[in-house]
């Protein structure tokens, strides 16, 4: 096993640390689907009246031994909108003639372990019927400094049918997919829906491991659930599951678990910083990272690694270099396009 790994997004902080903020939710990717007018829509799936699927903010930072970071504040906006809560923590904000879609869930210390955002309504008439976003804006002081750190969740919104099929990964537990003490683990499970309705006939599954840079099956892991421990997991790690029915493949997802304990981590130094390519700019983002122990930034050991870039699905963009460790690896505009929008990467280091 590798000593690190690392996933995006990476924001850097004018003061030299590193932070890491994940939007995780329990119930995996967020989309939703509808039918009819976009003013009126029917059989919007999922029901995220029903299903409630709760967002949680979740900063690790390369500057705290302990990994996880609470921020001071945390300020929620649906589509650039800052929202705004009454004294029930439900949003006050009307979108499109309708209100109450978020309820806000402050951290309690030994409740609640993440600010959190719960969606109570379905986004289609409220977004216009196009793909919208959740941004996370905290506050977050350590030492005598102070940063503003955002993490934006993208959810997409289209036009569907009744029989469509989605498989995603949701959490079996309240973990948030994050493991915060040795000996931890948290509860990866398998859903597969066709249209509304969860699917769970005739259903086979099959799950892999991001292993230097290449998918590997993880033995004897055939069930509905995967059980994640910290062994499986350098710092950040990617898992994939495959749904078959009656044999046939039906779909895939990706799902990321972090490790807030393990002791050493990854500064990826992405150039450009902002880690942004410009629709027809032929530009280009590299990663030339180190390895440090968690909370300090200079280098641990000198390392290679391994540079894996995939689509939001886990199909792998550089499967020529992906299983090949070094100093550096670069995402490019023609990765983008072949994804369809960004790019997610995986930077694990060599043993």
């Amino acid at each position: 096993m590798s000593l690190a790994s690392k996933v995006g997004q990476v924001v850097f902080s004018r003061k030299t640390g590193v932070y890491m903020p994940m939007l995780q939710c329990d119930k995996g990717d967020l989309y939703q689907e509808y039918q009819g007018d976009p003013q009126n829509p029917t059989n919007v799936t999922p029901d995220f009246a029903t299903l409630l699927p709760v967002l949680s903010y979740i900063i690790t930072s390369s500057r705290v031994a302990e990994g996880l970071v609470v921020p001071n504040l945390v300020k929620w906006y649906f589509n650039d909108t800052e929202l705004t809560f009454g004294g029930d923590n439900v949003s006050t904000n009307t979108f499109n003639g309708e209100t109450g879609h978020f309820k806000s869930l402050p951290y309690k210390s030994g409740t609640r372990n993440y600010y959190g955002l719960q969606i109570r309504k379905n986004l289609v008439k409220a977004a216009g019927a196009a793909p919208c976003t959740i941004k996370a804006e905290a506050t977050v002081a350590v030492g005598n400094t102070s940063d503003k750190i955002q993490c934006v969740k993208g959810i997409p919104i289209t036009e569907g049918t009744s029989n469509a099929i989605r498989v995603t990964i949701q959490a079996g537990d309240n973990k948030y997919f994050t493991l915060t003490t040795n000996n931890d683990s948290c509860k990866l499970q398998a859903i597969a829906r066709i249209g509304g309705d969860e699917m769970t006939s005739g259903l086979t599954y099959k799950w892999y491991s991001l292993v230097n840079g290449l998918w590997s099956a993880i033995s004897g892991q055939i069930a509905k659930t995967l059980t994640v421990t910290n062994a499986m997991v350098d710092s950040v790690s990617q898992f994939k599951v495959d749904v078959m029915q009656n044999g046939t493949l039906i779909g895939s997802d990706v799902q990321t678990v972090t490790d807030a304990s393990d002791p050493l981590d990854i500064i990826p130094n992405p150039n450009p910083e902002d880690e942004t390519i410009e629709e027809g700019s032929d530009g280009s983002v590299t990663y030339t990272p180190i390895l440090v122990k968690r909370g300090q930034t200079t280098k641990f050991k000198d390392m290679t690694f391994y540079f894996t870039f995939m689509d939001a699905a886990g199909v792998i963009l550089n499967p020529g270099t992906s299983g090949t460790a070094s100093a550096s690896g670069t995402v490019t505009e023609d990765m983008c396009q072949q994804a369809g929008g960004n790019v997610a990467y995986v930077i694990t280091s060599r043993e």
